[in-house]
Parts: structure tokens; sequence; C-alpha cells
């Protein structure tokens, strides 16, 4: 089974799994130094991974962005127009705090404690999410495997490849997205990474830092 991070409907609730988190080979994990070689990361997901994983997925979707210049804008345009009209702006917030600020609190708050519960609850009896996870990149697919599942996807499948913060989101779709922790990249296998996603999807990766700055001489 997959790892997915999806869209704000809590994000999660749509998605099927998604597993991140850190926990290294016992031998290191097999990851070859050259550009362009397969690299392998295994891993054990944990709720605080795959909630971010989701925040992630979240925050890129139309809905968010909607929903944020809806309870975000509204009272600023609200208070912008009470001062244009001269009236006393300190008292129209006292008065409405709870209209004017319910928006933000739930954008803040509200809808990241949704997605953790919502994580929480995938994560509650499932023994997919909470065995190893091993994610395979080749020059050719995806393999995300491990002791309940097996899953192989060909990078022509995919829409884009987002770095964020905290994740790596391969999307097969504008809102459904498999996950790679960037917890489980050491800092000299970061720039490979980049620099083999690339490659292999071409003007299809969206990248955070640098690239292997032999490849770029």
């Amino acid at each position: 089974m997959p790892w997915r991070a999806r869209d704000v409907r809590p994000v999660v609730l749509r998605r099927r799994a998604s597993r991140p988190q850190l926990k290294r080979d016992p031998l290191g994990s097999s990851r070859s130094s050259h550009l362009g070689a397969p690299m392998t990361f295994s891993f054990t997901l944990t709720k605080l991974a795959h909630w971010r994983a989701v925040q992630d997925v979240t925050r890129r979707t139309l809905a968010y962005k909607l929903c944020w210049a809806f309870f975000g804008g509204g009272p600023v345009i609200i208070l912008v127009v009470a001062a244009a009209s001269g009236r006393d702006v300190a008292a129209i917030a006292l008065n409405n705090l709870v209209t004017l600020f319910f928006g933000p609190f739930l954008m803040l708050v509200g809808f990241p404690l949704i997605h953790l519960w919502t994580v929480s609850s995938f994560h509650k009896n499932n023994a997919v999410l909470k065995s190893p996870q091993i994610f395979e990149l080749t020059p050719s697919h995806l393999i995300m495997r491990g002791p309940l599942h097996n899953s192989e996807v060909s990078w022509g499948a995919f829409y884009r490849v987002v770095e964020t913060r905290h994740s790596f989101l391969f999307y097969v779709s504008s809102k459904l997205a498999y996950f790679l922790p960037k917890g489980v990249v050491s800092a000299v296998e970061l720039p490979m990474l980049r620099e083999n996603l690339s490659r292999w999807l071409p003007g299809r990766v969206q990248l955070r830092g640098p690239r292997l700055l032999s490849a770029a001489a």
C-alpha cells in the first residue's frame, strides 16, 4: 500500500496512507553514491511526519487558498472599509472579535487539529502504517514496499514532484500525492536526490535547494 498525502478535506480523508519518518537501515541503508543510480530510503512512519505531509499537501490546494482569501481577507476588508469611512476601527474590532477572528483561528488552529485527528485515526490499528517502509527511487520507477505491501509506479504517472520543508511530494494528480519525509535523506544525499529527480522527471520538479554542484559545473 502506497503512502499518500491528499487534499483538504482534511486532506487525509480520501487518502489511503502516507508514511514517513525516519529510521535508517541498521547498515545505513543501501544508497548508491553515484549520480543516476537507484536510491533507497528505509524508515518507520510517525504520526508527526504523516501530519506534516498532510499539511504540506493541503496548503497547496486551491480550496485552502480560497479559504484563506475568504477567512483572512474578509476581516481585513471590513477593517479597511471602516477606517476609510472614518469609523473607530478599534471599537469595531473589539465588538466583533468572534466574527473577525473565527476564520483565521479556524485556518491556523482548527484545520491542523482536524488533520492531526484524521492522521491519528489512520494509524490506529493500521498494521501497514506501523510497519517499516522502504522507498526506492530508480531511473524509471518509484517503488514503495514493506512487509505488508508492495507498489511500483512509473515516473510517467506523476503529475509533478514538489520539495517542501518537511517532505518530497510525488503528485499523481492535483489532489493526491505519495510522500517521502526529508528527515530520512541525509545532507550528503539530498543534492543527489534533487539532481536525480530533475533528470528523471524533467520539467515536473519544484525544488527548494541546490542540486549537485558537480552537475552544474
